[in-house]
């Protein structure tokens, strides 16, 4: 499952997808990391899974057919984003653990922030250099980072590394 993002990717080549191809790769960079900064199975594959699916639906256009499933694929992908760096974070971290419940929420919160507006950034730059058919309205780019903060928010309720 970790490297089934570099698989797809292959099939968009083999159909000169090359714009896909690119999403599929950075979706397989993703997984690669999540399984660098996991141990656990279950992290691992629902981390990548959310990211295949997140690469799948851009390549095959879903966000255009089904209106609030962009937000749905940022909210689950900034929750598994940071879910990963937090993981990373506590491993690295002599203090893990100590962090009171509202400083946790706080940091999570901020990495989704930068996280989400890394995002946005780079569908605009697709957008402006790739292909006009990303989809960059003022309010999208606004409702997605609220949504993918929220998600990121989430990973403040985890208890411990996994």
């Amino acid at each position: 499952m970790c490297f089934s993002a570099l698989l797809v990717a292959l099939i968009y080549g083999l159909q000169e997808r090359w714009i896909d191809v690119a999403v599929l790769l950075l979706v397989g960079l993703g997984q690669v990391v999540a399984f660098l900064c996991f141990r656990n199975g279950y992290a691992r594959g629902a981390t990548s899974l959310v990211m295949l699916i997140a690469g799948v639906s851009a390549a095959e256009q879903v966000y255009s057919s089904i209106w609030w499933w962009d937000l749905v694929i940022h909210f689950l992908c900034l929750y598994v984003l940071v879910w990963i760096a937090w993981n990373y974070a506590l491993r690295k971290s002599p203090s893990r653990g100590r962090l009171l419940a509202r400083q946790r929420l706080a940091i999570c919160s901020l990495m989704g922030l930068v996280l989400a507006v890394v995002w946005e950034v780079m569908e605009l730059l697709g957008f402006l250099l790739v292909t006009p058919d990303i989809h960059i309205p003022p309010l999208d780019t606004i409702s997605d980072v609220i949504v993918g903060v929220l998600g990121a928010a989430l990973v403040a309720l985890h208890k411990k590394s996994r």
